[in-house]
């Protein structure tokens, strides 16, 4: 993944953090929108790549409901993609891709059923240039599946990290959760929405989670007469 704030947590740390709260961030709620609202769009044999996919997990899952997808997982660190590589995949470990989205092209000119994005596109300061990537990668009629941070108030933030697990390194370090802060809660909920409307993009479904902390929000392009009646 893109990252940001490197100095605040190591990809060991960051990847622990992320395996240690998959289970509670992809749980039964999000993988009933995916059922309901994604999974009718798909091919028989769907293209899927998760940008940033970290360690994997999310490619993981998907493996198990979709046996019969290519899954291709970009992210810029080798620990996360080690770690994924050595997951016990049950129909064998996708295309694992190390790359950064400033690099340009990915997938091999693949098009592209569903491009997810987990917690990952608030790391850029001009998100449109990883979306207009998405875009370019995208089947017509693709779905973009978008799950990340949304900016609330500091204290409910700093109260999130008392939820089991926590956050590592904390305790040893209280201006941990402070300093990342920032980093976190970058676009507010509105604010995700004027960047999907300006790269052309309308929601299908928008689901609010962890008391407005994350926002999952699935979208298609606009089509060319929707585009130009604005």
């Amino acid at each position: 993944m893109e990252r940001i704030g490197k100095d605040l947590l190591s990809d060991e740390a960051l990847c622990k953090l992320m395996v240690d709260t998959h289970g509670a961030r992809f749980d039964g709620r999000v993988w009933d929108v995916f059922d309901e609202v994604v999974v009718p769009e798909l091919a028989d044999k769907p293209a899927v790549i998760d940008l940033g996919c970290g360690p994997g997990l999310f490619l993981f899952d998907l493996c198990q409901r979709l046996p019969s997808a290519h899954l291709v997982g970009l992210d810029s660190s080798s620990t996360m993609l080690d770690f994924a590589a050595n997951l016990g995949w049950p129909t064998g470990c996708p295309e694992l891709i190390q790359a950064s989205l400033k690099e340009g092209s990915f997938g091999a000119g693949t098009r592209f059923n569903l491009v997810a994005m987990n917690f990952f596109l608030h790391q850029f300061d001009y998100p449109q240039h990883p979306l207009a990537s998405a875009l370019r990668a995208l089947e017509p009629g693709g779905l973009l599946w978008f799950y990340d941070w949304a900016r609330q108030p500091l204290a409910d933030y700093l109260n999130f990290w008392q939820v089991d697990p926590g956050l590592p390194g904390a305790e040893s370090d209280p201006t941990l959760a402070y300093r990342l802060f920032p980093l976190h809660n970058r676009f507010t909920r509105d604010d995700w929405l004027y960047v999907f409307s300006s790269a052309g993009l309308e929601p299908l479904y928008e689901l609010p989670r962890a008391g407005g902390q994350h926002l999952l929000v699935v979208l298609r392009e606009r089509t060319a007469r929707q585009l130009g009646g604005r």
